[in-house]
């Protein structure tokens, strides 16, 4: 397989030009009891790698230097220029197949696509830890389709999206102010009709919220990259295991039909020299029955080998989990702790921001 080299910015660009992504946490795809059983995985791992396949697709568009700052954000967050999701359709260290989708906060579509890699030995023996993944391949390829789709904007295109992505936000905290200040066109594009005055205290409130909002990000961040690094000696042994498993399970059932075919051709050749009465055939037949008797009690002890290769991988399967935690935030000097889902832990999030600006403006705002 030919490798994928990830394509870097030949010049970084300007703080101005850069646009801030967030990749959502995948989707587990099929989860159901008979999907998971054919992909020889289960749903405590496939839960972990909804968080580890976007950490390191995050890791992997840091290494382009194409982007500002790129976070790991729940589904349905706000305040970010591009917005990456993923599907996980297959994982289990044989393949790993994904479908990207990726937004931009004017509704534009950048990228929708499918992308697959099988799993290679040399890929697991050159991994490194937050750097270098078993299928680097498929994470320097979606990184490099971004890129190029980046690389065809031109600085007015730039700016516009980066001010759409502003009022968006801001029409979503404080809709009594800023509602009217964007619309949607009849395909569904979001678009700009007037901005804010640069002095307007609103404005100005809500640019401050904007900054406690990517606080937030970077807070599940904390949260999400211990894990992350944690779950590499763990996962990539799993994985690795699985690779191997998996293809000595391939093997030993194509021995073992290999062998139960081969048996059942001697027995037939031997029922032919008994409907012949072939003169002399008689101690050739019971060679043929005696061999191809034996030849398939292999073949049916090669199935029972593929069982305990089976048996290994649920064994393995099973030991592995995730961990719950609770994210940890300072807001105006005090410690807020926000627990659940991080779709949860996003909603309180919101509430706390809408009632700070009540807060601070006297104004009630729309209840989240």
């Amino acid at each position: 397989m030919q490798a994928t080299s990830l394509h870097e910015a030949m010049q970084p660009f300007s703080p101005e030009e850069r646009l801030n992504v967030g990749i959502e946490i995948f989707s587990p795809g099929d989860t159901s009891p008979a999907a998971l059983e054919e992909q020889t995985t289960n749903e405590q791992i496939r839960k972990a790698e909804t968080h580890f396949i976007p950490m390191h697709l995050k890791n992997t568009m840091d290494a382009s230097n194409y982007w500002g700052e790129i976070r790991v954000v729940p589904p349905g967050a706000r305040g970010v220029d591009l917005i990456v999701r993923g599907e996980i359709l297959r994982s289990n260290g044989v393949e790993l197949r994904v479908r990207i989708e990726a937004e931009d906060s004017q509704g534009y579509t950048w990228l929708t696509r499918t992308y697959s890699e099988a799993g290679r030995t040399r890929g697991f023996q050159e991994a490194q830890t937050a750097a270098v993944d078993p299928f680097q391949n498929l994470y320097n390829a979606i990184a490099n389709d971004l890129a190029a789709v980046r690389r065809r904007m031109d600085g007015f295109e730039v700016k516009t999206l980066r001010r759409s992505t502003e009022m968006a936000f801001a029409a979503e905290i404080v809709p009594e102010a800023f509602g009217e200040y964007i619309r949607r066109t009849p395909d569904g594009k979001l678009e700009v009709v007037r901005l804010p005055a640069e002095d307007d205290p609103t404005w100005r409130r809500v640019e401050q919220i904007s900054v406690r909002n990517e606080m937030f990000y970077d807070a599940l961040h904390a949260s999400f990259e211990p894990f992350y690094l944690g779950l590499w000696p763990s996962y990539l042994e799993w994985r690795s295991s699985n690779l191997v498993e998996q293809t000595a399970i391939r093997n030993a059932n194509r021995q073992g039909l290999q062998q139960a075919a081969a048996g059942i051709v001697m027995i037939a050749t031997a029922i032919l020299l008994e409907v012949n009465d072939a003169r002399g055939s008689s101690t050739l037949r019971d060679v043929l029955i005696l061999g191809g008797t034996q030849v398939i009690i292999n073949g049916v002890n090669v199935s029972q080998r593929t069982e305990f290769h089976e048996a290994a991988l649920q064994e393995l399967a099973d030991s592995f989990g995730t961990e719950a935690r609770t994210t940890v935030v300072e807001l105006e000097g005090q410690t807020v702790q926000l627990t659940g889902t991080v779709e949860e832990q996003m909603t309180q999030w919101r509430e706390m921001l809408r009632r700070l600006h009540a807060a601070e403006t006297g104004r009630p705002g729309d209840a989240p």
